[in-house]
């Protein structure tokens, strides 16, 4: 079984300024996103993201409405990328306008519904709170231990 640890992300600094300063255009709102990457041995490399419009933009976060809804969606939608895109890694990811890079209550709850997963966490630049745009993923697997294994994922911006 892999974890997040002995694995490193990487992120182009190109694309890492193109989803943070959309995160930026859409502060104060969350907005939901699909990030895309290939798997190289022991690290990913982030080559895409796209707005998630199944999930609308908020002011704070919102449980889903139908958690069996939202489960199938995401697979269905993962799958979908997979196959069409011919991308090995497809994360979910949303803003936390706060600046917050924790998971939220609501962010957990969706965790443990699905069992295993990542959610990643993209902080926005504010000037006014003096925020530095960020991004962040949770692994969390639940299938094998009582007690959750959570493991943070730090993103390396590299040069391309």
């Amino acid at each position: 079984m892999g974890s997040a640890e002995d694995f490193r992300y990487l992120i182009p600094e190109r694309i890492f300024n193109e989803i943070t300063q959309r995160a930026a255009e859409v502060y104060p709102k969350i907005e939901h996103y699909w990030i895309f990457a290939d798997r190289k041995e022991n690290f990913g490399i982030v080559n895409k993201f796209i707005v998630n419009k199944d999930i609308k933009s908020t002011k704070k976060h919102v449980k889903p409405r139908s958690w069996m809804r939202y489960k199938k969606s995401k697979i269905y939608n993962m799958r979908k990328f997979k196959e069409e895109m011919g991308v090995d890694i497809v994360w979910q990811a949303h803003t936390h306008p706060s600046g917050r890079e924790k998971l939220h209550a609501i962010d957990k709850r969706i965790l443990k519904y699905l069992s295993n997963g990542v959610m990643i966490i993209v902080i926005p630049p504010a000037e006014d709170k003096n925020q530095k745009a960020h991004l962040v993923g949770w692994y969390y697997d639940k299938r094998y231990t009582k007690k959750p294994i959570i493991e943070k994922m730090v993103f390396e911006i590299i040069s391309e």
